[in-house]
């Protein structure tokens, strides 16, 4: 006789020690990205974000990503962009920089908000 386990794995917290970072087209976009279920990859789940019928929720938190002027952009380096697309960075060399910056706008996504 065998018995399953039915329990949901522990929903990780909604805040900046949840977040996991995803490194996409040959490393040119990092994606923070909180997924709810702890057992789910973070690329799968980001690749998956679109769908209304999953078990965990997942949202992109920030992204950083790579232009280049001989692709057209106006210039060569790192973008942040957060708060849901409103709110980008101005250019940024290298990526080292860049991905302290994309850390830096996780933890002012989740810093608290008290009315001064």
């Amino acid at each position: 006789m065998s018995t399953e386990e039915t329990t949901a794995p522990a929903r990780v917290p909604f805040n900046a020690k949840g977040v996991r970072y995803v490194e996409e087209v040959g490393g040119k976009i990092v994606t923070a990205v909180w997924v709810s279920d702890p057992t789910v990859d973070p690329a799968e789940a980001l690749e998956n974000i679109l769908r209304q019928d999953l078990p965990y929720e997942v949202e992109v938190i920030a992204e950083a990503t790579r232009h280049y002027r001989y692709e057209g952009a106006g210039f060569s380096g790192w973008i942040v962009r957060s708060n849901g697309g409103l709110d980008y960075s101005d250019s940024i060399p290298n990526k080292r920089e860049a991905l302290k910056h994309l850390r830096w706008a996780v933890e002012e996504r989740f810093k608290p908000r008290g009315s001064a």
